[in-house]
């Protein structure tokens, strides 16, 4: 008896020291919306150098902003130049019902134009924010699926080519798409923390297309879509939109396709990224088709925000586009 629970003993010894070597490497692999095996700078670079075959990541910008119309800076966001005075974003950048009594006042927002913003080309200011009817009305949810603003520039921007809006509605799943953002890498390692991110451009594939939502105010009725995305480990062991797990926000995103491999450039996206632009290619173009909205809570088990296995999701630009066209003179 006694030989029994030694040997006992010594096999949960093994299996306990196994599962700590399994946890020591899974946690060297603990990644924040890139890949564990790549550098950061790889990102800004793609995002930093025009190439003919990638978007163009000009049209996308930084806001720095407050939600009380000072000069002291509360938040970052993203967002893309789509008219020389128009810029498209993510509606809750500056209204989101649960923190706000109002929209943020365009005293306390600059954009900056370049890929650093802590060294901007120049900064503009805005003269007016135009936010997605029902957005504004308080219908804030991802079943929504309009979480946008039309932000008004002070002066135009005649030096950067907008982005082309995709207004055909002719995603494809499984398709490689880019997207771009500002989002806060400050508290990584290697990365100063008193300073902003840099412009970043990541690939992935898209897993996720729903385009039969609506809202409606003022007797008017808004059609609404969603696009998303998930960040997938590079051995294929994390793959949240394919395992067959869906949780409340995935149940949204309807069905759809998600290859577990991951691409050259894969990652995911981070706070700060919102408003950033979802790039399609159609008609020989890159088009922007979406606009970061946020992402599925929980995804996995153990989840840590823009680590493996998160989904980003976005607002459907072809859905919005009879209104952004009714806003752009």
């Amino acid at each position: 008896m006694k030989a029994v629970y030694l040997r006992l003993l010594l096999l949960l010894l093994v299996v306990a020291s196994c599962e700590k070597e399994a946890i020591i490497e899974f946690s060297s692999e603990r990644t924040f919306g890139i890949r564990h095996d790549r550098q950061l700078s790889e990102y800004e670079d793609i995002a930093n150098v025009l190439n003919p075959e990638l978007p163009n990541f000009a049209s996308v910008i930084s806001f720095s902003y407050s939600l009380d119309g000072s000069q002291n800076v509360e938040y970052i966001a993203t967002g893309t130049l789509i008219d020389e005075e128009w810029i498209l974003t993510a509606g809750h950048n500056f209204y989101d019902k649960e923190d706000q009594n109002a929209p943020a006042p365009t005293s306390g927002i600059s954009i900056k134009i370049g890929n650093d913003p802590n060294k901007p080309v120049r900064i503009i200011k805005v003269s007016a924010l135009v936010f997605h009817p029902t957005w504004l009305a308080g219908a804030q949810d991802y079943k929504d699926a309009n979480d946008l603003c039309l932000v008004k520039l002070a002066s135009p921007i005649t030096d950067i080519q907008p982005a082309v809006l995709h207004h055909s509605g002719e995603e494809a799943l499984g398709s490689k798409i880019w997207f771009a953002g500002f989002g806060d890498y400050s508290g990584t390692e290697g990365q100063d923390p008193d300073l902003d991110s840099k412009k970043h451009a990541m690939e992935n594939i898209l897993d996720r297309i729903r385009m039969d939502l609506q809202t409606a105010t003022g007797g008017k009725n808004y059609p609404g879509g969603l696009l998303a995305f998930d960040f997938d480990h590079p051995e294929g062991t994390i793959n949240s939109l394919g395992d067959g797990i869906i949780n409340e926000d995935e149940k949204i995103l309807g069905v759809g396709t998600s290859d577990p491999m991951a691409l050259a450039f894969e990652g995911s996206t981070v706070e700060g990224d919102s408003g950033g632009p979802l790039f399609v290619f159609h008609n020989g173009q890159w088009e922007l088709a979406g606009v970061l909205s946020g992402g599925a809570d929980n995804p996995i088990d153990g989840f840590e925000d823009s680590s493996y296995g998160d989904i980003s999701i976005f607002t459907r630009v072809a859905d919005a586009y009879e209104w952004i066209a009714s806003v752009i003179p």
